[in-house]
Parts: structure tokens; C-alpha cells; sequence
């Protein structure tokens, strides 16, 4: 029998994948593949890195188990209880078991009845959704419009499931409820999560709006509900709540109801019904923001794929999601997930807003550009929802062609037509108006941002708008209130480099040096690769004399620019040190760079004093007085002020 090594070593050479890039997707070190591939560790100590490997390179079924019993654990779909369809009595009881027997293949298409069978609205749900507190709870039970309905006690994740209305053909009925809350509730005990309970709800839901205000109703955390039709399930999971994900000053809304992605069941099918209580064990791990265990349980649900296209698309939509988020994000493996979608269904506005968001995320040359395109398409499938709206806006601020600012401000007021009460539209919209910088313009923006505070003054991204605004102000008492701002940002949202970086500039132009420098040194650690924070840092700590301090941060950001900014502070930091020669030769390069810029304010604004330093350089004489380097301190500028 071949080895795990011998396995894991031929599939990937198939695959053509590299040990540093398979080592990324996989989520572990590229040591811990090379030990695995060498044998030196003889398997994964964990079931989960093999289906993962597995669903990375592709593998069929078949070689699937292989790699999973070279490892040392058992195959995928062992023989196990199988459902048998069992008359649904009015109480919708628990589930009749019965001892494995032949299973039935399902087809493909859902049978359908003319005239009786109803189309269900929004059928999947939201996939990123507010956390909620997790902790053991007694459930409790309020009354509503004389009917008795299941609610969240205080710290409590409920699922309600309603009854799956009924289409058979002579009205046959199935406990569809009852067998997919026992595979569910399994799921949920397997995962060692506490505080979660499963109810019922009193009555059939018939659209995602029902969904929804059953939902809020109850407080539940997510609502199953659907239809059925000879032991052929439609099942729709609803989140009732939405959230926002801030991205540097700009608010991407993740809005990913997959409303047209069914999820199709074969009741008579036990790895399909496993599927669907994985998928919602992963929709759950979603909503309560545990990213990396979401995956786990999504791609257990993968490592046997259910029969319907559909349910596949929404398994794959939901793991997209999961990617985009989390200690392991893969934003390619996101953008090759939805696109996966795609080729399923490629009416999916869900599937090409959620590509959008993630080409967004990613941010590579082109992206935003992408994200238009898929944003667009979005909008042009489904233009009653906001969030598309409010996330090509975004795409226009970041791409930031002649015109995309008035185009991010046209999809802006769209969204808010909508959603008058959208908060990431009107901290969006801030941020625009005080890009573009007209007269009034920061007062319009303070009164976007006050709006969003009042509709949620928990929304960091709106705190943060406010100091960008009071930025905007300047003079001591707005670099004073601006701190504030982005302090209380911070405290929402304690891992938003931006957040540190903006306190720290507002900290700088108040000359309170130890409390800038912490700051930006904690926007650095947060996103170590960003050109931008290792510059500044580069330069901040060169004006303060600690150019040994400087040093690496001027080469990390040299790594990503090599001919721009970074040459100009490195240059600084070189003639702090006295290494005159290196600081000429790296002023000059960055002025080249200075001469190629389309902007005529960035050779006024460093020309002369650059050629001024270099003359001073050369002649052995240090350019730098203790009133030059105070001048010449990191401040906030606005981008539309910025010389190049």
C-alpha cells in the first residue's frame, strides 16, 4: 500500500503545485508539508488537513480515501443508518430509523407538480452575520398573536426549523423536520458546541420575509424552512441578521443571501443529510464569526458531495465565504470557490457579489477593476438591494479613475434610496464626500457619520470616519478631537491597522512623538506588508534620530516599492546615519521617480529641497537641524492634497 508520502507527493506533482503555494491554501507551513511529503511525519494528526488536501488538489472519491487510509483514518461514507420516509403526523416526531438497505440515487432536476408546487423566494441565506454570544441557557417561550413560538434565552444561539411544506403526490408525508434536526443536533453535539439549541416553529414558512420575521421574533440565529416533494427536499436557511466588514476607511458590505441557491436533499440519502447538517454547523461557525471552523465543517460536508448541482453551489458559496475571512483567509481560493458558483448557475447576483467583495479584499493591481465588473453584473441581475450598490462605490474609491468618485456617489444615494437606514452606505459616503473635498463637503460627511452613530453606535468604521473628518479640521483642537475618534474605533475594533495609523498621524501633528510612533508601529504589526505603514514608520523614526529603529522598515517597504516614497525616507534615515553617499544615491533615484509623476505639484513640492539635501550631502554638511526635522514629521494630508 502506497504511503501518505507517496500519495500526497504524486497527487501534487499531477496537480503541478508548488510546495510554498500548497503550504498557503493548506493553512499550515511549508516545513510541516515538506516533513509529510518526506515522510519524516508519517501523517496529519488531523482528519480535517486531509480532506483539505484532497479538496485542494481535486482528487476523485476514490483517491480521496486513499489518502485518507494512508494517513491512517477511516474512508469517507461508511456504512451507516439510513432514513427511511415515514408518515409525517401532526406533531412532525422524531425521525423512524431503520438498518442500512440499497440507496437511492437522486435526480438531478426536483420533481415538479404544475399548479400546486409554490417557488420558494430567498431560499439560502447570509453566510457573515453579527456574532452572537455563545453559553449554556434555558430556552424560553413568549407568546405572540395567540400562538406559542420558541425564543432565545439571553447568551443562547437558536435555530428554529419550521415544518417543510408539503408537495407529494397524494399529499404523502415525510418527516422532513424531524430527520434533519436529529442530524443536526448530532452535529452540534459532535462539534462540542454549548449554548446552541434547535426548536421547532409552530407553522410552515412560505418565503425568506416569513423567515426572516420569525426570526426576529424569536431572536434565533438562523431559521431552516422549505418544501418537499417525493423525498426530494428544497431547504432554505435563514440568517434575520447582516453585517458589515470595515476595510480600511471604506465599509464593504457583506450582504451574501444566496437567494437564488437552492439546497436540494435526497431524504432516503444519509451522506446528504449529514450534508445539510454540516452545511448548517458551517453556516452557524459563520455566524458566530469562527472562520477556520466553519471550514472544517464545510468541506466535511464537501468530502461526500451531495448529488444536486445546486446544494454543491451553495456548500461551495458558503466556504467561499469562509476563505474571505479568518486566521487562514485565502482570497483566491474565495474568488475560485464563487466562481465555482458560477459555472453552476451563472444567474447568481450572490455568487458575483460575493467575487466582487473578495476581489475587493484582495486588492491586487486590477482588482478594483474586477470587482466592477462582477458588481455590475450584480446590480444588473438584482438592483433592489443595496449592498452591490454600496460595494462598487467602494470599488470606484479604490480604483479612483477620472469620474469614479461621482460614480461612487451616484451608486451611494442609490443604496440609501433603498436603504435609507443603510450604515455602511452613509459611512461610505462620508469617506467620499471628504475625498472629494468641496465647500460643505465635511460638514455633509459629519452628518452622514453622526446618522450611522445614531443607527448604530457600535460601528467602528463610523467612529473612524468621524477623525478623518476632524483630520480634516485640523488645528489642535481637531487633531485633539480626532484622536478621540479613532481611539474609540480602536476600542470597537481593536485590529484595525487604519484606526492606529490615523491616531498616530493626529499624534504626530501634535507633536506628541512616543504615542505616534506606538501607534504606527502597531498599524505595522497588524499588516506587516503594507507599504504605506512601513514608509511612514520609516520616515518618523528618521526624523526622531533612531535610524538603527528606521532601517528595517525602510527595506520592508523598499520590497514592495522599490523606486518611489520608500527611496526618499530610506534616503533620510541614511543621511541621519551619516551614510551620505547612500543617501544621495537613493534621493536621486526617488527623484527620477518625482519627474515621471503626471502631477505638476510633485516636482514643485520636492524637487528643490531634495536637490537642496544632496547639495549639502555631497558637501559633507548635514542637512538636518533639529527645526527641519520637526517640520518635516509624518502628518495626515488628505489623498486629493497629496503633490504625486
Amino acid at each position: 500500500m502506497a504511503t501518505f508520502a507517496d500519495l500526497l507527493t504524486s497527487y501534487m506533482a499531477r496537480a503541478g503545485v508548488g510546495d510554498a503555494e500548497f503550504a498557503r491554501r493548506l493553512g499550515v507551513s511549508r516545513l510541516t508539508l515538506i516533513r509529510w511529503k518526506e515522510g519524516v511525519t508519517q501523517r496529519p494528526r488531523y482528519r480535517e488537513d486531509v480532506l483539505r488536501c484532497a479538496e485542494l488538489l481535486r482528487l476523485e472519491a476514490g483517491e480521496r480515501d486513499a489518502l485518507l487510509l494512508a494517513a491512517g483514518f477511516a474512508p469517507e461514507a461508511p456504512p451507516g443508518v439510513v432514513f427511511r420516509p415515514e408518515q409525517e403526523g401532526t406533531d412532525d416526531s422524531s425521525p423512524v430509523l431503520s438498518e442500512p438497505g440499497p440507496l437511492h440515487t437522486a435526480s438531478v432536476t426536483a420533481p415538479v407538480h404544475p399548479g400546486r408546487r409554490k417557488t420558494l423566494g430567498i431560499v439560502v441565506v447570509a453566510a457573515l452575520v453579527l456574532a452572537v454570544a455563545m453559553g449554556a441557557s434555558v430556552a424560553a417561550v413568549a407568546m405572540s398573536g395567540g400562538t406559542d413560538h420558541p425564543t432565545a434565552a439571553d447568551g443562547e444561539s437558536l435555530i428554529l426549523m419550521a415544518p417543510f411544506t408539503n408537495y407529494t403526490s397524494g399529499q404523502q408525508g415525510f418527516n422532513v423536520r424531524g430527520r434533519l434536526r436529529q442530524e443536526i443536533d448530532r452535529e452540534i453535539g459532535n462539534s462540542g458546541l454549548s449554548g446552541v439549541r434547535t426548536a421547532d416553529w409552530p407553522t410552515a414558512i412560505a418565503s425568506e420575509s416569513e423567515a426572516t420575521e420569525a426570526g426576529r421574533r424569536s431572536g434565533a440565529v438562523m431559521v431552516i424552512w422549505g418544501e418537499y416533494d417525493s423525498g426530494r427536499v428544497m431547504a432554505a436557511f435563514t440568517v434575520p441578521q447582516s453585517r458589515t466588514a470595515s476595510r480600511q476607511q471604506h465599509v464593504v458590505d457583506i450582504d451574501s443571501s444566496p437567494s437564488d441557491l437552492p439546497a436540494a436533499i435526497n431524504i432516503d440519502l444519509p451522506g446528504e443529510v449529514r450534508s445539510a447538517a454540516l452545511l448548517t454547523l458551517g453556516e452557524l461557525y459563520l455566524n458566530e464569526g469562527e472562520f477556520d471552523l466553519a471550514k472544517k465543517a464545510l468541506l466535511q460536508a464537501l468530502a461526500q458531495p451531495p448529488i444536486d448541482p445546486g446544494t454543491l453551489a451553495s456548500l461551495r458559496y458558503r466556504l467561499g465565504h469562509a476563505y474571505m475571512s479568518g486566521r487562514s483567509a485565502d482570497l483566491d481560493e474565495a474568488i475560485w470557490l464563487f466562481t465555482q458558483v458560477l459555472s453552476v448557475d451563472p444567474g447568481s447576483a450572490n455568487a458575483y457579489s460575493s467575487r466582487g467583495v473578495a476581489h475587493l479584499e484582495r486588492g491586487r493591481e486590477g482588482d478594483a477593476g474586477l470587482a466592477i465588473r462582477d458588481l455590475t453584473q450584480a446590480v444588473t441581475i438584482n438592483h433592489h438591494s443595496e449592498g452591490p450598490y454600496v460595494n462598487r462605490a467602494v470599488a470606484y474609491l479604490e480604483r479612483n479613475n477620472s469620474g469614479d468618485l461621482d460614480r461612487a456617489l451616484a451608486d451611494l444615494a442609490t443604496a440609501l434610496s433603498i436603504n435609507p437606514e443603510s450604515t455602511s452606505a452613509l459611512v461610505n459616503r462620508a469617506n467620499a464626500y471628504l475625498e472629494r473635498g468641496r465647500p460643505r463637503d465635511r460638514e455633509r460627511a459629519m452628518t452622514d457619520l453622526e446618522r450611522a452613530i445614531d443607527l448604530q453606535p457600535g460601528l467602528a468604521s463610523a467612529h473612524a470616519g468621524m477623525g478623518n473628518a476632524f483630520l480634516e479640521q485640523g488645528g489642535e483642537s481637531g487633531f485633539r478631537e480626532a484622536v478621540e475618534a479613532f481611539t474609540r474605533a480602536i476600542e470597537l475594533e481593536p485590529d484595525s491597522p487604519m484606526a492606529y495609523f490615523n491616531r498616530g498621524l493626529a499624534y504626530s501633528a501634535l507633536e506628541e512623538w512616543d504615542r505616534s510612533t506606538a501607534d504606527l508601529h502597531h498599524a505595522q504589526e497588524l499588516d506587516p506588508s503594507d507599504a504605506k505603514f512601513n514608509d511612514t514608520l520609516c520616515w518618523q523614526l528618521g526624523v526622531q534620530r533612531r535610524p538603527e529603529r528606521a532601517l528595517p522598515f525602510c527595506n520592508l517597504a523598499l520590497a514592495t516599492d522599490p523606486d518611489g516614497p520608500a527611496r526618499d525616507s530610506r534616503g533620510l534615515v541614511y543621511a541621519v546615519m551619516g551614510r551620505n553617499a547612500e543617501a544621495v544615491a537613493d534621493f536621486e533615484i526617488f527623484l527620477r521617480w518625482v519627474d515621471l509623476s503626471v502631477k505638476k505639484s510633485c516636482r514643485a513640492k520636492f524637487r528643490p529641497t531634495r536637490l537642496t539635501w544632496i547639495e549639502k550631502l555631497e558637501s559633507g554638511r548635514d542637512p538636518f537641524d533639529a527645526e527641519t526635522l520637526r517640520d518635516i514629521r509624518a502628518r495626515p494630508i488628505a489623498s486629493r492634497d497629496a503633490p504625486c
